[in-house]
C-alpha cells in the first residue's frame, strides 16, 4: 500500500485545516444560539474532506475505499447539520418537531453504519473499481438503494436549509450580509455533488467526486462570515435584549424599520405578532421616526387593562461600527403614570381647594382675634397660626411634586454662587432682623437636572435656619467652597445659632422612611434630601458649637 500525494490531496487537506481553524477559534462562542450546529457543520465538512483528499493518495483500492468509507460516513451528517443550522440561525426552532427530529437523526445515523458496513452488503454502493487518471487514482462505482435513498432525504433538507437563508437575506437587512455569504459558500459544493450524482463530468477526470474540493470556496465564506461579520454573535447580540419572559416588550427592527422578531410581551402590546411588518403600522401616528417615538408613552389596553409604556430604542452595531438594526423597547410605567397622575390631582387639592378653605378659616380666626375675650382671642390666634402651617405644608407638597417633574432630566451646569445670591437676598429682604453672611467664590458651578431643584432646596434650608430660630437676632452663614478644595464635590454649606434640627427629623432622614412612631415635624428636610440627591448629591447635618446646626449639600461639579 503506497500513499502518494497528488495535488488533489494538499488542495483537500489545506480546505480541512481552513474548517478545523475555523471550528478552534469558534468554539468561544460555542454557548451562542445555533453556534453548536455552525461549529459541528463545519468540523464535519472538514472530516468529509480531509478524509476523501487523503484516500486520493493510496494507490490501491482496498486503501482507498477504507478512507471514502470514512468520507461518506462523515458527510452523511451535513445535511442534518446544515438544516438544524438554517432553522436556528433563522429562529425557527417551531419546525424542529420530535418527527424531524428523528429523521435529522435517522439518515446520517443508519447511513453511516452502512457505508462503513458495505464491503458486507452492497447496499451503498456496489462493483468498485479503480480508475487511473495519470498519477491519480479514483474510485468507480455503481450507487446503491441506501445512497439513493440518502440522497432523497439531503434534497429535500438541503434546498429548505437554502431557503430559509435566502428569505433571511432578502427579508432583513440585519441578516444579509451574514446569510449571502453562507449562501455563497453553501452553493458550489450543492452543484458538486449534484453534477457528481447525476453522472455530469464538469472536469477532466471523470470519476472524481468534486464535492469536497469545492469546499475550498465554502471555506473563506465561511471564515468572512464567522470573523468579518460576526456570524455567531450578531443574532444573539439581539437575542439576548429580547428576554422572552420579560414583562418590558422588546421589538428588534432591521434598517428598513421592519420587525425581525420580537417577544410575547411586545406583541402583546402591540396587539399581535409583528415579525415581518414595518413598524410604523403599529403606532397611531401618521409619520414614524424612532427619534420622534423614542422617550414617549404609549397608552394601550392589553389583557383588557390600559397600560402605560415608556417607548425608547438603541442601536446595533455591526464591524466597524456600522448600523445593522435597532432594538425598540417598552418598559411598563403604568404604576409610575398611574402614581403621577394621582399625585398631581392630589398637589391640585392641596393648591386650591385646601389653600382656600384655609383662607376661609384664616378669615374667621383674624376676626376671633379681634374678640373681647381673651381666651376668644387667644384660641383665634392658634387657629390662624395651625391654618398657616398647614398652607405652609400644602406649599410644600406642591414643591414635592415638582421636584419629582424635574428629577431624571439630563443635568445641567448652574453657577452656584449667582444661583444663591438672590436667594439670599430675599431672606435679608423678608427677615431684616436675621444678619445672612455669604463667602463664596466668584464663579463656581454645579450640575443638576433643573436649577429650580437647586433653588427649592437652598431657600428651604435658609426659610428654616431664620424662621426656626428662637435668637432675637438669628445668624445665618452661608459658604460655598469649591471642587478643587473639597474633592470630588462642591460643597454649600449652610450654618445658623438655632436650636438646632430635632433628632426625630434627622433619624427619618437617615433611615430613608418615617413611621408612625418615628417622623418629622414637616417636608422641609425631605425637600432638601430629594432635590440634592436627584442631583447626583447628598446632603449632611452637623451641630454646632457653641450652638446651631450646619447642613452640607455636596453637589456635583460643573463643566
Amino acid at each position: 500500500m503506497v500513499w502518494n500525494p497528488t495535488p488533489y490531496t494538499i488542495v483537500g487537506v489545506a480546505s480541512a485545516v481552513l474548517f478545523f481553524v475555523i471550528t478552534a477559534v469558534g468554539r468561544k462562542h460555542r454557548s451562542q444560539s445555533a453556534a453548536k450546529a455552525f461549529l459541528a457543520l463545519i468540523t464535519a465538512m472538514g472530516g468529509w474532506v480531509l478524509c476523501y483528499a487523503i484516500g486520493l493518495g493510496f494507490t490501491t483500492l482496498d486503501a482507498q475505499l477504507v478512507w471514502q468509507r470514512s468520507a461518506l460516513a462523515i458527510g452523511g451528517i451535513v445535511p442534518s447539520l446544515w438544516f438544524l443550522f438554517a432553522v436556528q440561525y433563522t429562529n425557527r426552532g417551531v419546525w424542529l418537531t420530535p418527527t424531524v427530529r428523528a429523521l435529522m437523526i435517522v439518515d446520517p445515523l443508519v447511513f453511516g453504519l452502512l457505508t462503513l458496513t458495505n464491503p458486507t452488503h452492497g447496499l451503498v454502493w456496489s462493483d468498485p473499481v479503480l480508475v487511473t487518471y495519470g498519477s491519480l487514482h479514483v474510485v468507480e462505482f455503481a450507487f446503491g438503494p441506501a445512497y439513493l435513498l440518502h440522497l432523497a432525504y439531503t434534497y429535500v433538507v438541503t434546498p429548505v436549509g437554502f431557503g430559509l437563508l435566502l428569505f433571511s437575506a432578502v427579508r432583513s437587512t440585519l441578516y444579509r450580509t451574514q446569510a449571502g455569504l453562507l449562501l455563497v459558500g453553501a452553493i458550489p459544493p450543492l452543484v458538486a455533488n449534484t453534477t457528481f450524482v447525476l453522472g455530469i463530468e464538469p472536469g477532466v477526470i471523470p470519476s472524481l467526486d468534486y464535492t469536497p474540493f469545492a469546499f475550498v470556496v465554502t471555506g473563506p465564506c465561511f471564515g468572512l462570515a464567522l470573523f468579518r461579520f460576526d456570524l455567531l454573535e450578531r443574532v444573539p447580540v439581539a437575542r439576548k435584549q429580547i428576554v422572552a419572559d420579560a414583562d418590558d416588550g422588546f421589538v428588534v427592527l432591521d434598517q428598513d424599520l421592519r420587525a425581525v422578531t420580537a417577544n410575547p410581551s411586545a406583541e402583546r402590546i402591540l396587539g399581535g405578532p409583528i415579525e415581518g411588518d414595518r413598524i410604523a403600522g403599529r403606532f397611531p401616528a401618521d409619520e414614524f421616526a424612532l427619534d420622534t417615538v423614542s422617550g414617549t408613552t404609549l397608552t394601550t389596553v392589553v389583557g383588557g387593562q390600559q397600560r402605560a409604556y415608556d417607548v425608547t430604542h438603541s442601536t446595533l452595531s455591526g464591524d466597524h461600527g456600522r448600523t445593522v438594526g435597532y432594538v425598540l423597547q417598552f418598559r411598563d410605567v403604568t404604576d409610575r403614570h398611574t402614581y403621577q397622575q394621582r399625585l398631581k390631582v392630589a398637589n391640585r387639592v392641596l393648591r386650591h381647594d385646601l389653600r382656600n378653605r384655609m383662607n376661609v378659616i384664616t378669615g374667621w380666626a383674624d376676626e376671633l382675634a379681634g374678640h373681647e375675650s381673651e381666651d376668644v382671642r387667644v384660641a383665634g390666634e392658634r387657629i390662624t397660626a395651625t391654618a398657616d402651617e398647614l398652607i405652609e405644608l400644602g406649599e410644600q407638597v406642591r414643591l414635592l411634586v415638582e421636584t419629582a417633574d424635574y428629577a431624571g432630566r439630563p443635568a445641567e451646569s448652574v453657577d452656584l454662587g449667582a444661583h444663591v445670591g438672590p436667594l439670599v437676598d430675599h431672606v435679608r429682604d423678608a427677615h431684616p432682623e436675621a444678619t445672612v453672611e455669604t463667602e463664596r467664590p466668584g464663579e463656581t458651578t454645579v450640575l443638576v437636572p433643573h436649577p429650580r431643584l437647586l433653588t427649592i432646596s437652598v431657600e428651604s434650608l435658609l426659610e428654616n435656619a431664620v424662621e426656626h430660630n428662637d435668637a432675637d437676632r438669628p445668624w445665618v452663614k452661608v459658604t460655598v467652597e469649591p471642587a478643587s478644595e473639597t474633592g470630588d464635590y462642591v460643597l454649600l454649606r449652610i450654618a445658623d445659632d438655632g436650636p438646632g434640627i430635632p433628632e426625630a427629623e434627622l433619624a427619618a432622614l437617615r433611615e430613608g422612611s418615617e413611621t408612625p412612631l418615628k417622623h418629622g415635624s414637616g417636608l422641609g428636610l425631605w425637600l432638601v434630601h430629594w432635590t440634592v440627591t436627584a442631583s447626583g448629591g447628598t446632603v449632611s447635618f452637623e451641630e454646632r458649637e457653641p450652638r446651631g446646626s450646619v447642613v452640607t449639600l455636596a453637589l456635583r461639579p460643573g463643566d
